[in-house]
C-alpha cells in the first residue's frame, strides 16, 4: 500500500504537458491500483474461504438427532478447524418439516438437513426399508440393516443430486396410549399416530384408525382429540412428555426409523478434496457414537416416563398373540415394499441376513 501512496503523491505534484501524458498517466495508476486490488481481493477471499452449511433439524435441540449433530459439529471443528462452520437450526427453526426436506437440499433452499428417512418412500421405496414392521427388532439388527442397506440409499441421493453422510436410528418404536396394548382389542379402532405409509398400513391391517402426522402437528392433535395413541419411540414420549396425554406405554419395538444427514452436492463440492476425505473418513466413527446414544436413551426415557406417572409395558409383558396379529399385519406391507423394489430390495436384505449371520458366528 505505500507503493500505491508513493505513485499518487508523486504523479500530483508532475502534472502531465499533454493530454497523450495524462492518459499513460492515469493508465498506469490505474493498471497499478487495479492489479493491487485485486492481489487484496485474493487475500481476503483466502482468508474467508470458509464454507457454511446451514443444517435443517424439524425435531429440538435435546432430540437425539440434536445429540447427534452436536456430537458431529464438535468433530468437524476439531478436525476441520475454520474450513466448514455449520449452524444447527433445530425445532423446524427454517420452517420445513422432516418430509420437506429433500426437496429443500436437493434445490439448494438448504444446504444439508437431517431427515427422518421413511417419510421419503413417496421418492423411492427403498427409503421405507428402516420401518418395515418388525424386519430389524435389535439395535445390533438395525446397525447391520443400515450397513446392508447404505449403497442403495447412497445412490438414490446421489441420484438427486445430493451427497448421505451419517446416520442416526431411533429407539424401537411403542404404543403410547391411554391403556397398555395387550390385547388385539386395545388396537380396535384406536386413533392412532404414524409416521409414514408403513406404520400407516400395518395399523389400518391391525384394526386401529392411524392418522399420519407430523411431528410438529402432533401436541395439537393430542390436545384437541384428533388423535389418541401415538406410534413412537420413548425417547418421542419424553420429548413431547406425552404423559400429560396418555397413561401407557407399550414396548413392542415394531421398528428402529432412520434418520440420515444428507448435503446438497453443489455444497459439499464447495469443499476441499481434503476436507471431502476428512468428512467421508468420520462417518463410521458418528455411526457408531449414534449407536451408543440411541440404546443408552432407551433405559433413561423409561425411568424419566415412570417418573412422571406413566406406565411402562415391557415386551416380555405382551401377550404373543398380540406381536402374532401385528406380525400378520405387516406381512402384507413388507410384501409390498419387496415388489416395489424390485431387485435392489432383495439385494439388499440378502446382505442384511448375510450380515446377521457374519455376526452370529
Amino acid at each position: 500500500m505505500a507503493q500505491l501512496t508513493h505513485h499518487v503523491t508523486a504523479y500530483r505534484g508532475n502534472t502531465p504537458k499533454s493530454s497523450r501524458e495524462l492518459q499513460m498517466h492515469s493508465g498506469q495508476s490505474l493498471t497499478r491500483i487495479t492489479a493491487i486490488g485485486a492481489i487484496f481481493a485474493i487475500m481476503g477471499g483466502a482468508a474467508n474461504a470458509q464454507v457454511r452449511w446451514d443444517l435443517a433439524d424439524e425435531y429440538g435441540a435435546d432430540a437425539l438427532t440434536g445429540k447427534a449433530v452436536t456430537n458431529f459439529v464438535s468433530l468437524v471443528e476439531e478436525r476441520l478447524g475454520d474450513e466448514l462452520e455449520i449452524s444447527y437450526q433445530a425445532g423446524g427453526a427454517l420452517g420445513y418439516n422432516s418430509a420437506d426436506h429433500f426437496d429443500a437440499v436437493q434445490d439448494g433452499a438448504v444446504p444439508s438437513a437431517v431427515t427422518l428417512l421413511t417419510q421419503l418412500g413417496g421418492i423411492d421405496p427403498i427409503f421405507n426399508l428402516s420401518s418395515l414392521p418388525f424386519i430389524a427388532q435389535t439395535p445390533d439388527d438395525a446397525y447391520l440393516l443400515w450397513k446392508a442397506a447404505r449403497p442403495a440409499y447412497e445412490e438414490a441421493f446421489e441420484q438427486n443430486g445430493m451427497k448421505l453422510l451419517w446416520a442416526m436410528p431411533n429407539p424401537p418404536s411403542g404404543i403410547n396410549a391411554p391403556q397398555p396394548i395387550t390385547s388385539d382389542e386395545a388396537l380396535a379402532g384406536l386413533r392412532i399416530r404414524t409416521y409414514d405409509v408403513n406404520g400407516t398400513q400395518t395399523m389400518i391391517n391391525a384394526g386401529a384408525a392411524p392418522l399420519q402426522v407430523a411431528w410438529s402437528d402432533l401436541i395439537p392433535q393430542l390436545s384437541t382429540g384428533g388423535i389418541d395413541a401415538v406410534l413412537t419411540s420413548a425417547d418421542g414420549a419424553r420429548q413431547l412428555s406425552l404423559w400429560d396425554y396418555v397413561s401407557d406405554f407399550t414396548e413392542l419395538n415394531y421398528a428402529m426409523g432412520l434418520f440420515v444427514m444428507h448435503v446438497n452436492q453443489d455444497s459439499w463440492d464447495q469443499l476441499s478434496d481434503e476436507a471431502q476425505t476428512t468428512l467421508t473418513e468420520m462417518i463410521p466413527e458418528i455411526d457408531e457414537a449414534n449407536w451408543e446414544l440411541m440404546e443408552a436413551s432407551i433405559q433413561e426415557s423409561y425411568d424419566i416416563m415412570e417418573e412422571n406417572g406413566m406406565i411402562v409395558t415391557l415386551d416380555d409383558a405382551v401377550p404373543q398373540e398380540v406381536f402374532d396379529m401385528l406380525q400378520e399385519a405387516g406381512a402384507p406391507v413388507r410384501e409390498e415394499w419387496l415388489a416395489a423394489t424390485g431387485e435392489t430390495g432383495e439385494q439388499v436384505l440378502s446382505r442384511y441376513e448375510d450380515l446377521r449371520s457374519e455376526s452370529s458366528d
